[in-house]
């Protein structure tokens, strides 16, 4: 009776760890995949002075953004690069973020948005 009972036990507290083994710990521990940090996404547009905001989009300051547009096929090799990005300023919209003045794109679109309306230094590159 004691030996089912010792395995139940067993089993159990196995079942219920998260430890990471020696072969299936990702560099950096069990965390590091969660703490990667988001690069900036690929530039494209005249003289690659904008950037990619999705596989067909790319703004620029200055000269707003260009949608299915030679410009912008620069930004279909974004989607075979296997870490993610981040383009623009703050947060606008539901999903966004601010592209250019008074613009907010999504990975999809892009739409006028008051709240993409900061002083000029916002979107400057550095």
């Amino acid at each position: 009776m004691a030996c089912p009972s010792l395995a139940c036990c067993l089993l159990c507290l196995v079942a219920l760890t998260s430890a990471c083994y020696i072969q299936n710990c990702p560099l950096g521990g069990k965390r590091a995949v969660l703490d990667m940090d988001i690069r900036k996404c690929l530039s494209c547009g005249p003289g690659g002075k904008g950037s990619c905001f999705g596989p067909n989009i790319c703004c620029a300051n200055g000269l707003g953004c260009f949608m299915g547009t030679a410009e912008a096929l620069r930004c279909q090799e974004e989607k075979h690069l296997p870490t993610p990005c981040q383009s623009g300023g703050m947060r606008c919209g539901t999903r966004g973020r601010c592209a250019t003045q008074d613009i907010c794109c999504t990975q999809t679109d892009c739409f006028l948005d008051p709240a993409c309306n900061p002083p000029e230094s916002a979107f400057s590159e550095s």
